[in-house]
């Protein structure tokens, strides 16, 4: 029924459209398709106050929940006819490389907008791509553009999230570190592909949805 480029992409979406024909329901297909969490199955037994709801994102996924009704059809198809940025088209054999590697990774899942059009919880946003000086071109997802983000309720710990000011915090654990440990070090490590190793939960999937940029003659 689908006809799709001959690379790892393309493969890849004809593999996901099989296994999701075949599975009973939506959860079923995410199951099926990733990994187990890259949390650890201990992780309820750590004694940490966070302990329990590490143990819930590994075991449920991570949801996520919107402050508004669900997108009619007539959106869905204006943000999918406005498809992504334009860098991404500029980046397309980079795009589809990264994603045929998201994929088998079991990342995320690429799929032809009809086959998942009818999921009530289905959102669209822009791919984009960022191109890098001496380095690979970095993807992004725009889920400002289209009011993904807005439309999202905040669920995560407030305590747990500490973005700004990095410096600053850094210092003052320095400044304030217990000298009879011995010499405070700093160790950086940049973890590739970090915020996918927690999945999502799998009905909170459709929400964070991208548009990719199609092949000549593909389907979108």
């Amino acid at each position: 029924q689908y006809k799709f480029a001959s690379d790892r992409l393309g493969e890849s979406i004809h593999r996901a459209l099989s296994l999701l024909s075949c599975s009973a329901t939506w959860s079923a297909f995410v199951d099926s398709w990733r990994d187990r969490s890259s949390i650890n199955p201990s992780i309820a037994s750590i004694p940490h106050v966070a302990a329990p709801y590490l143990d819930r994102l590994r075991r449920h996924g991570i949801p996520v929940a919107t402050s508004t009704a669900p997108w009619p059809p007539m959106v869905r198809q204006a943000c999918l006819l406005r498809n992504s940025h334009p860098s991404a088209a500029e980046h397309l054999d980079f795009v589809r490389d990264e994603m045929a590697d998201f994929c088998e990774k079991g990342f995320w899942a690429v799929l032809p907008y009809a086959a998942i059009a009818h999921h009530p919880r289905l959102r669209l946003s822009p791919l984009g791509c960022i191109p890098q000086r001496d380095r690979r071109p970095r993807l992004i997802t725009d889920l400002t553009f289209n009011a993904v983000n807005a439309e999202t309720v905040r669920l995560g710990p407030s305590e747990a999230m500490q973005f700004g000011r990095a410096l600053q915090r850094i210092l003052f654990r320095l400044r304030h570190a217990n000298p009879a440990f011995g010499p405070t070090y700093l160790c950086k490590i940049d973890i590739s592909d970090g915020f996918y190793c927690i999945g999502l939960a799998a009905d909170s999937a459709p929400v964070l949805a991208v548009a990719l940029p199609p092949m000549p003659g593909e389907p979108a």
